[in-house]
């Protein structure tokens, strides 16, 4: 048996470690992250045990990084007295689980995870603000432990709101499974727009959640989630989906990844640099504006332009969080009244996210193999997030925790190179 078949199959779940390497976080900045040597977690009658699997990193994980305990998941959580572990894109296996547990989770079945849990803490509660009343949502990768780790302690507020969920190993790998949580969030935001369909003027209105079908969607930002965006959006069949973004290599890496799928669909796709948008935005739909704007980056002055860009009953979806000091901006309330635009905004998803996507995913809708742009061990996690938070290079950074290799560059990942990369590493 391989060594990678001997991974999958949990040849021997009951040998496990007694200490593992995680990348904690105790302080304010990147001087105050790093690869830990910490006690593997015990998981008591009502917990789990889970090794991970796969993990991506996340600009989001720099926003924690750059705020340290003033982050807004960390409920007041002091992490200077009790370091955290940070990750929470990733998939997992079942090692070991508590006695009230066992028949529920099969050890050895994978599972994906939503990381924000809609849950008051259970544990600690002294740790968190006023003994953590008030406190409704929870997240792993913040005070419940993270996935940039050989293992991970699975807890009943998990468990409790089935935020935890099987998956098919045999059909879906791990970097796909893992890449669930960042599609999940992207599929809630579109799912939060509402656009209204009539027949005719005689005929009743009908509500939808989705982007406008036949609609033009422009998408500002083109990072990885703005891409996944225009990816995403054309199951809803737009007539056009428009791109905008000032980078060069992302506009070019937004024409990789979505020319081809678009020309299939019968979608025009327009990528151009946020100069030329006025212009081409006077040509199409007689100058009236998009259907659909997602602002897929956090500037409050873009989310401004967003709603002057939008038709008659358009929607702008703020879908990047803004800074506390950018967050107030100017809303024309003629635009709102006259011509009946909307503004939705999310912050991740849920359980049914999850599970919409990893179909999305199993079913070839979405493919994640053109999305990863580095692949390296758990040794090279501290390296990989700060080169996202440099934006040293597009894409998403994928962590296998149970390897150690230097981070290399790829073009693009598949279930072959994973086995691959798995057999040679692990």
């Amino acid at each position: 048996m391989s060594k990678f078949q001997q991974y999958k199959k949990l040849a021997n779940p009951l040998q496990i470690p007694k200490e593992m390497d995680a990348l904690m976080l105790s302080g304010k900045g990147f001087e105050n992250l790093q690869l830990c040597r910490v006690p593997v977690p015990e998981p008591n009658e009502n917990q789990l045990l889970a090794r991970v699997d796969a993990v991506f990193g996340c600009a989001s994980d720099g926003k924690f990084i750059e705020n340290g305990k003033e982050h807004t998941w960390l409920h007041g959580w002091d992490i200077e007295r009790w370091p955290v572990s940070i990750g929470h894109e990733g998939c997992v296996t079942i090692v070991k689980a508590g006695k009230n547990l066992k028949n529920q989770f099969p050890i050895g079945q994978n599972y994906v995870l939503q990381p924000a849990i809609k849950s008051s803490p259970i544990h600690y509660r002294e740790r968190y603000a006023n003994h953590a009343e008030g406190i409704d949502r929870i997240a792993i990768g913040y005070t419940l432990g993270g996935l940039f780790a050989e293992y991970i302690l699975i807890t009943e507020e998990v468990i409790q709101t089935k935020s935890i969920m099987p998956y098919n190993s045999e059909k879906i790998p791990y970097f796909a499974a893992a890449f669930s949580e960042p599609l999940s969030c992207v599929y809630a935001a579109q799912n939060h727009v509402p656009h209204i369909y009539k027949k005719d003027l005689h005929s009743p209105r009908e509500v939808r959640l989705g982007l406008k079908s036949d609609g033009i969607t422009l998408v500002m930002g083109a990072g990885p989630l703005g891409i996944l965006h225009a990816d995403l959006g054309m199951m809803y069949h737009p007539r056009m989906v428009i791109i905008s973004e000032p980078v060069v290599q992302r506009r070019e890496q937004a024409a990789q990844i979505l020319t081809k799928k678009a020309k299939n669909q019968n979608i025009a796709l327009k990528i151009v640099h946020p100069d030329e948008l006025a212009a081409l935005l006077k040509q199409i739909n007689q100058g009236k504006g998009v259907d659909d704007c997602i602002v897929a980056v956090g500037v409050g002055k873009l989310q401004e332009q967003s709603i002057q860009m939008l038709a008659p009953y358009g929607v702008a979806n703020f879908f990047g969080g803004t800074r506390p000091q950018d967050s107030l901006i100017s809303v024309d309330a003629r635009k709102i009244h006259y011509e009946n635009a909307s503004m939705v905004g999310s912050s991740g998803g849920d359980p049914s996210d999850v599970k919409a996507v990893m179909e999305l995913i199993a079913d070839g809708v979405i493919s994640p193999n053109n999305y990863v742009k580095r692949v390296g061990g758990l040794d090279q996690a501290f390296t990989l997030v700060k080169a996202i938070k440099n934006q040293e290079f597009f894409g998403k950074g994928l962590i296998y925790p149970h390897v150690r290799a230097e981070l290399k560059a790829v073009e693009s990942w598949s279930t072959a190179q994973e086995i691959e990369y798995l057999e040679q590493h692990l």
